[in-house]
């Protein structure tokens, strides 16, 4: 049977990204950077061939009861989906969280542009 990941330490995006963030829900959920979520690794480091014959994909999941808006469903999600699916699609040796934020950046600005509500790394600033 193949697998779908879904570990909470990389996936569950009810997690804070920052010490202080939701803190109206946080009952000790650890805080999740956005680099954490792109070191995920879905073949915990076993190869390429593990992964194509054993990895149906992966999962980020959002708990409701951390959630109090339409917005914050956003916030929570965005960039981390975006981030996710990288991890989830590109092989690991393929990788580079900077190159990440200088191909995603258009995303973002798109999603401002559109008024959707979502959390921007501080690195995105430092990104001409």
């Amino acid at each position: 049977a193949k697998i779908m990941m879904c570990p909470g330490d990389y996936c569950y995006f009810d997690y804070p990204m920052a010490n202080g963030d939701m803190p109206e829900v946080n009952w000790g959920m650890p805080v999740r950077t956005f680099e954490t979520v792109y070191q995920f690794d879905p073949g915990w480091g076993k190869g390429e061939e593990f992964e194509k014959n054993n990895l149906f994909g992966v999962a980020g999941t959002l708990w409701s009861e951390s959630i109090n808006s339409p917005e914050r469903i956003f916030y929570q999600a965005y960039p981390r989906s975006l981030i996710l699916a990288e991890a989830g699609w590109s092989a690991q040796k393929n990788r580079s969280w900077k190159g990440f934020l200088k191909r995603s950046r258009p995303l973002m600005l798109d999603l401002q542009h559109r008024g959707i509500t979502f959390s921007m790394p501080t690195e995105y600033i430092d990104l001409q």
